[in-house]
């Protein structure tokens, strides 16, 4: 429809020329922040410094820390991790686990991964569950004297909500009898 229009004809021949000629305002940029070149110099040492701590990081790794940090990994964490910790079939042995393997591997302790790494099969270790801090409750069976106690009890309530005190009437009557004599 663009193509019928014949302003649209006129603005494709003559835009080009009125903006060469500075009469077509620029288009707006309000969207954009006005960066200066300091701005992306410190941006980029930031980059720098980061990247450095994180190669830093990764030198202290043993090889079993990477191991369980790349079975912790997501697969798209996995793809960008440096694997020059390892050795070549170690490099092969840990990218031909499958997806379970690493999974038991997340679960396993340092140790559990260093052992797998060692014998270039899973051979995982997990740690101990920790001891439940919460009491279990126990039920209590119930002895005669309670079950006569709730007995007890129930009447007492019923006895009250039948027989108030004179002239005052029962605002909350649970037992309303089937038939009424009027």
């Amino acid at each position: 429809m663009d193509l019928l229009n014949p302003l649209q004809w006129l603005a494709a021949i003559f835009g080009p020329i009125l903006r060469w000629l500075g009469l077509v305002p620029p288009p707006q940029a309000d969207g954009y922040e006005n960066l200066s070149r300091a701005d992306v110099d410190e941006a980029a040492e930031q980059a720098t410094r980061t990247e450095e701590a994180v190669d830093a990081i990764m030198q202290q790794m043993s090889p079993a820390d990477v191991v369980s940090a790349y079975a912790k990994a997501s697969p798209e964490g996995r793809a960008e991790m440096d694997l020059r910790v390892f050795d070549a079939e170690g490099m092969d042995w840990l990218l031909g686990l499958s997806e379970d393997d690493l999974t038991l591997l997340a679960m396993s302790t340092t140790a559990g991964c260093a052992r797998s790494l060692e014998a270039k099969a899973m051979k995982p270790t997990y740690r101990k569950p920790t001891a439940e801090m919460e009491t279990v409750e126990s039920l209590k069976i119930p002895t005669v004297n309670d079950i006569e106690e709730e007995k007890r009890q129930f009447l007492a309530a019923r006895f009250k909500e039948l027989f108030l005190a004179p002239g005052v009437a029962n605002t909350n009557p649970r037992h309303v009898p089937s038939a009424t004599l009027h």
